[in-house]
């Protein structure tokens, strides 16, 4: 299960970063364009754009994974170890469903449905920027199942506080 997560995080980091250094490259190539030549291109606003997109989503997955993503930790951080392991199962189970019916589903209604429309400068299907919403569910869904399995293992393994008996007190 580690080389699988360790596979996933570091192929999403040269993802991430391979989009965010040419995210980089366009703006620069934008600016020097619009005010060094005094022609703007046309291309790098929409390029930039729907590359947000994706990297935005590809992101919001590497996060999960990591489970470093925003979440209000001010009661559970009081709250006794076996009950933190617990609430992160419903957690996971929670971000796994989210990604299945509004991510994979919703986002592939979405991406056929917008498959047909053009945009106007790239002149790509609409769709193709969609497909950024079930790619990232797919793998918040892998992060999910990787992580409960890892609460899992670590529930089995805690030491179990056993309360003694009516019967081992009584002498």
């Amino acid at each position: 299960m580690n080389n699988i997560r360790r596979m996933l995080d570091r192929g999403l980091e040269i993802v991430g970063g391979t989009l965010l250094a040419m995210m980089v490259v366009v703006v620069c190539w934008q600016v020097i364009s619009r005010y060094v030549m005094g022609a703007p291109s046309i291309w790098t606003e929409e390029l930039l754009r729907f590359s947000l997109v994706w990297l935005s989503m590809l992101g919001m997955a590497y996060v999960c994974g990591k489970q470093e993503h925003i979440s209000l930790t001010l009661l559970l951080n009081k709250a006794p170890e076996h009950l933190r392991a617990w609430w992160m199962l419903v957690l996971q189970l929670t971000f796994a469903l989210f990604s299945l019916y509004i991510l994979i589903i919703g986002g592939l209604k979405i991406s056929g449905i917008s498959m047909l429309q053009v945009s106007p400068v790239l002149q790509i299907p609409m769709g193709q920027v969609y497909y950024a919403l079930p790619v990232s569910g797919l793998l918040i869904i892998v992060y999910s199942i990787l992580n409960i399995t890892a609460t899992v293992k670590s529930l089995r393994s805690a030491p179990q506080t056993t309360t003694p008996s009516l019967e081992e007190n009584h002498d």
